[in-house]
């Protein structure tokens, strides 16, 4: 992983509650023409909900995790409403631990060496929104924090962790539709794109690489360089920021699937990977992509 291991989410709430409230009263309505036909409607429902969640990580806690979820493809929203960066690393229970037990070792910084990480989602600025998609197979996962604190400590030794279940389910959804492929092979960066311009936009991001790798998103802030953004990435807890977090993928390799959705606005984003680096020192693999004010361009 890259460490050792409110404006925009209030809205983003609000709109949440005002559309599961819409959604109830369409089912509601539903209730007058046919039972058969509203249990089959609330069914559907159900069955979007569990593949679309919303976290809401603070400092130092996760709020809103999943009870249970529907295997197959799952989307996990990050809201950050705290004062730090977060992310969100998944990792399904190791044979031989109890979800309670593996959580447990996870806050006292004991990894058990035959956790297998799976796609999460990477770190995530305060006031944004980080959405990561990946195929979940049934089982239980914990999740928990591996963002550095300004004090050295890691978030998830500060207790940010937490569990949620996947069940099995005969609908494993969709994958979703993407505007482009990134692959992380090495130490380069591929990315294949018709035409990205402003607006959301879906990445699907393929790994050629055995072991667990983060795929980072950053956009620099006005007058910052692409070194600058780096530096700051490197040293969140001391630097002034000189880039923007807006999400990625944690932990994926070879033969995991996964993408990555950002709202892209006009700006230079610097696309990043952790890289094995001279002398311990941290590298990246990076590439940078442009967002015109008119029209699309894949980048250099």
């Amino acid at each position: 992983m890259m460490s050792v291991r409110n404006r925009t989410s209030s809205h983003l709430l609000l709109g949440l509650l005002a559309c599961c409230t819409a959604c109830g009263d369409r089912a509601a309505s539903g209730l007058r023409d046919s039972g058969s036909d509203a249990s089959a409607a609330a069914t559907q429902m159900d069955g979007h909900a569990l593949r679309d969640q919303f976290i809401v990580a603070s400092d130092y806690a996760f709020r809103g995790l999943p009870v249970r979820a529907h295997a197959g493809w799952l989307t996990l929203r990050l809201v950050n409403t705290g004062n730090e960066t977060h992310m969100l690393a998944v990792a399904p229970i190791p044979a031989g631990y109890t979800t309670s037990g593996f959580v447990d070792s996870l806050v006292h910084l004991h990894i058990a060496p035959n956790t297998a990480w799976w796609s999460g989602v990477d770190v995530v600025s305060p006031g944004d929104t980080a959405v990561m998609t990946a195929f979940f197979p049934a089982g239980e996962y914990a999740v928990s924090c591996f963002v550095k604190s300004a004090d050295g400590t890691l978030h998830v030794a500060k207790g940010m962790v937490g569990s949620f279940d996947v069940i099995a389910a005969r609908d494993t959804g969709a994958a979703p539709i993407v505007d482009g492929v990134v692959t992380l092979a090495g130490n380069h960066i591929g990315l294949h794109a018709a035409t990205l311009g402003r607006g959301m936009h879906t990445l699907r991001v393929v790994s050629r690489n055995p072991h667990p790798q983060d795929f980072q998103i950053l956009k620099l802030l006005p007058g910052r360089s692409v070194q600058d953004a780096l530096r700051w990435f490197t040293h969140r807890t001391t630097l002034v920021p000189a880039a923007e977090a807006v999400g990625g993928v944690s932990s994926i390799y070879s033969g995991q699937r996964a993408s990555v959705t950002v709202r892209f606005t006009p700006g230079t984003y610097l696309l990043v990977s952790q890289v094995e680096g001279a002398d311990a020192h941290p590298a990246f693999a990076q590439r940078t992509l442009t967002i015109p004010r008119t029209h699309g361009s894949p980048g250099g």
